[in-house]
Order: C-alpha cells, then sequence, then structure tokens
C-alpha cells in the first residue's frame, strides 16, 4: 500500500503538518545493507519452516524466534491481533488473508483499491512519523509489524514495550519483494506467500508470451510527481516499477537508464525533454486513476505534450506504483499489459 523522503528504496510518507494532507514520498536512501536484508530473510524462512513441523509431540509451538533488523524477537506462532505500522507490511497482511487491527493512515487516496475497504475497517495508529502509542497499545497487539524506515527505526524500543515488534531491515537495493518475504516470515505466512509468488511468476510468463514485441521492443521511463518545489523525479531501472518492468523485457529509455541503483533524479518541470526517446512513460496514480504527487504539472505543459509517449497517449498510470505485495505488483502489470494492448500494430 511506497514514496518518501530523501532516500530511494522504500516508501515512507513524510511527517503530515495539519495543513498539508499525508503524501506518499519517493523511497529512502539505505539504513542497513542489502547483504545483511537477504541473511535475515533467509533466516526468518527457516525459522518460519522449523515452526510448522511443531515439537516431538507434533503440536505446533506456541512462539516462534523471528530474526528483524532488531535482532531476534520471540513471537506467537499464529498471531491473532496485528498492528502494521508502515504501508508495505499492512499490504502485505492484506495479500496474505491476514487482518491487522491497526493499520498506519497514509492516506486513502494512496491504498490500493484492492485493499481500501479492508485498510478502512481497521484502526489507524500512525500517520507518518506520528504514532499514537495509547492507541496502539489500547488494541492489545499480539504482535507489531513494519519496516525499519528511520522514523520506525526510532520508534522501536517504545513499540516493542507494547508488543513483541518486528521491522523488515530497510534497504534501498533490494527488491520490493523482500518486504512481502520478511513480513511473511514474521507472521508464518510462507507457504502463502510461496504461491503468490508463483501467481506473479506465471503472471508475468504469461503478459510477455502474449505481447512479445510490443514489450521488448518498446523503451520506457519511470517518473513521479516530486516533493521538491517545481520538480518531478525520474526512478532508476532498480526501482519497484523499474524491476518488474525488468522482468517483462522491456527496455529502458534515457532518462530512467541514467538513474543509478537505488537512486532517483530530481529535476525541473522543465526539463520535460529528458524523456524524448521514451515509447512509454509509467507515473504514480492515486487509487481513483488521477495523478498522483503534483505530476499533473508536467503532463500541463506543452513540452511535455509534445513528446512522442505524449502525443501517441502512451503515459501510463498506476496505483500500484510502489508496490508492498505481490498482488500490488501484479497491478503493475495490469496497468502496463492494458496500455499496450490498447496500442495498434
Amino acid at each position: 500500500m511506497t514514496a518518501v523522503p530523501s532516500p530511494t528504496r522504500t516508501s515512507t510518507p513524510r511527517p503530515a503538518s495539519a495543513s498539508r494532507r499525508p503524501r506518499r514520498p519517493r523511497l529512502l536512501r539505505p539504513v542497513v545493507a542489502a547483504a545483511a536484508l537477504a541473511l535475515v530473510l533467509t533466516a526468518c524462512d527457516a525459522s518460519s519452516s522449523s515452526s510448522a513441523s511443531g515439537g516431538s509431540d507434533g503440536k505446533a509451538a506456541a512462539t516462534r524466534v523471528v530474526p528483524t533488523a532488531h535482532g531476534k524477537v520471540t513471537v506467537p506462532a499464529h498471531p491473532l491481533r496485528i498492528v502494521s505500522v508502515h504501508s508495505w507490511s499492512t499490504e502485505s497482511l492484506f495479500d496474505l488473508g491476514l487482518k491487522p487491527v491497526g493499520v498506519e493512515n497514509s492516506g486513502a487516496n494512496y491504498v490500493p483499491p484492492r485493499y481500501l475497504k479492508r485498510w478502512k475497517a481497521a484502526a489507524k495508529v500512525t500517520t507518518g512519523a506520528d504514532i499514537d502509542y495509547e492507541k496502539i497499545a489500547a488494541l492489545k497487539p499480539d504482535l507489531i509489524v513494519g519496516v525499519d524506515v528511520p522514523y520506525l527505526s526510532k520508534a522501536y524500543k517504545r513499540l516493542s514495550a507494547i508488543a513483541p515488534t518486528t521491522f523488515a531491515p530497510f534497504s534501498e537495493t533490494s527488491s520490493w519483494s523482500a518486504y512481502p518475504q520478511a513480513t511473511a516470515g514474521f507472521v508464518n505466512g510462507t507457504a502463502q506467500l510461496t504461491r503468490l509468488k508463483q501467481k506473479y511468476d506465471d503472471r508475468i510468463a504469461a503478459a510477455r508470451k502474449t505481447l512479445g514485441p510490443k514489450l521488448t521492443d518498446s523503451s520506457w521511463d519511470v517518473i513521479q510527481g516530486g516533493f521538491d518545489s517545481g520538480n518531478y523525479w525520474i526512478y532508476s531501472s532498480a526501482s519497484p516499477v523499474g524491476d518488474i518492468l525488468s522482468k517483462l523485457g522491456v527496455r529502458f529509455a534515457s532518462a530512467t537508464a541514467s538513474v543509478g541503483k537505488g537512486d532517483t533524479k530530481s529535476v525541473s518541470y522543465e526539463r520535460a525533454d529528458l524523456l524524448k526517446d521514451a515509447d512509454y512513460v509509467v507515473y504514480y496514480t492515486n487509487n481513483d486513476g488521477s495523478p498522483a504527487n503534483d505530476i499533473q504539472k508536467l503532463f500541463a505543459l506543452r513540452t511535455f505534450k509534445e513528446l512522442p509517449a505524449a502525443k501517441k497517449h502512451r503515459v501510463v498510470g498506476t496505483p500500484d506504483f510502489l508496490p508492498g505485495s505481490y498482488s500490488d505488483a501484479m497491478g503493475v502489470v495490469d496497468s502496463i499489459e492494458n496500455a499496450l494492448r490498447g496500442q495498434a500494430g
């Protein structure tokens, strides 16, 4: 259900002021090395596998020990009252068929449509860095889950005093899929996640087979409305959408290809010309399909309207721009496939 203040690879909203609605910002810079993240995820999977078999009497253990960004944590084998303090964790929980009792408030317009009803039904316990500890405690959670972005890392001690707290290590260089994998490990849902991953892999394969040259012969740029006044952001080929496009086999146009892995480039709206060699441009939308984060200011410029992608109506919006789950990632594939199916040739 991310993008984020200065860094890149996980989505974390800026603290919202009273006068400004919370917006999902661009990706944050790393606080944990990718190698450490891989280690934790591997250990988390192993922990899940061993707990599923139970003890010598054949019964499942009452608790499990899982590795997290803040060390090993003892958690319920089957948590019943989960609070999620990050949108990616929330979307992963929904994808796994779980119903958290409390979730973050990232703004209803940023919640992918598939999760909106369930998100609205849960208590809202955070707005950016503004965490309502009393409300979380009142929900009596048996597990708190999230991602170890800076503001949540600072809150870890207070949260863990309320209930076992498990944060996925945060790294800008790892794939978006690392976060649903970590969340599944925390809640003993790796079997469900394996099925979701297979469904995603099959979806990618089917799109490649159906669209063929329409994918491989087209070049793509990935952009988002920025939080820098007068600027928009260009994302790299290793961004969440970039990762999915790569699996589909597309080529990247020069703007996205020039951005380093894990980075974004903030450029003036007046530099729409940087997108001139893109056959398609992907951007972030709200869940009602409207442009998110002021990107419409770029679209309104004559220089943008004269771009080949704009003239040919190949500007592709998706509310799943910052996927927090495999269903979100498949939503990106749907958006791309629908755009390509609508093109002649």
